[in-house]
């Protein structure tokens, strides 16, 4: 029942005070990164070399028991891999999306659809994944590229703004917090503080990582400019109309 009934009851074990709705966010997050994962496993140098190793694992690799395996190893591998993962877990993400439209009730029977039977979303998401690999290349890397572009910059704006959305939020409750408790602003300081130690760590881990001294001039502008647009945006929030 814990897998193929209405309630994931093994989280909720964990967190009884948790709700069906929030303990399926957190498995649809999980599903989430498990796709992230694999996707970066395939992606990283050396694992096609390291496959190859195995014995009857992949093509030209060997027998085992006289069998010879037909699998191009190569196939699952690299960029084109990695199309072919995003394209099943975003049809995977789209068909329940789908199914939930028009839901503002646990009490619609589609939501025990959304808490629960996830076994089967499992297994679903694992087939989804094994035909994405079937489909023939063709035209299909180039035009997932321009899905993927679009759906990158959309994903982006979104998390943009709801960043600034939490920044505001959690500017406002700070400001409530030190004016009803008379608190000294050493607090604010800190946190300030670390987040802009934060942000440069990672300004010179871009550079240290993603530019070279002779050349990468096109991510040497990148960078830059978003250093500087951080730099007026610092400065413009501090002003006193502002």
């Amino acid at each position: 029942s814990c897998l193929c009934g209405s309630a994931p009851c093994l989280l909720c074990g964990c967190c009884p005070s948790a709700k069906n709705s929030t303990v399926s966010r957190l498995l649809f997050t999980f599903f989430l990164f498990l796709g992230t994962l694999v996707s970066i496993i395939m992606i990283i140098p050396g694992v096609e070399k390291e496959l190859h190793k195995l014995p009857g694992f992949c093509e030209g690799s060997g027998s085992v028991l006289g069998v010879q395996t037909h699998i191009d190893c190569g196939s699952f591998l690299g960029h084109k891999a990695v199309y072919r993962m995003g394209f099943a877990m975003a049809a995977f993400f789209f068909f329940f999306a789908m199914i939930m439209v028009c839901v503002r009730s646990s009490k619609d029977p589609r939501a025990a659809v959304q808490n629960g039977f996830w076994f089967f979303k499992f297994l679903i998401l694992v087939g989804i994944t094994v035909g994405a690999f079937y489909i023939p290349d063709g035209a299909f890397t180039s035009v997932w590229f321009y899905f993927g572009v679009v759906g990158s910059f959309l994903f982006i704006l979104i998390q943009l703004i709801l960043l600034i959305d939490f920044a505001h939020s959690w500017s406002q409750l700070w400001l409530r917090n030190a004016g009803e408790s008379n608190a000294k602003g050493w607090s604010l300081g800190i946190v300030t503080f670390i987040f802009y130690a934060t942000s440069t760590a990672a300004v010179v881990l871009l550079y240290v990582y993603y530019t070279k001294p002779e050349g990468c001039t096109e991510g040497k502008v990148l960078i830059s400019i978003n250093l500087i647009l951080c730099l007026i945006v610092s400065a413009v929030s501090i002003l006193p109309k502002i």
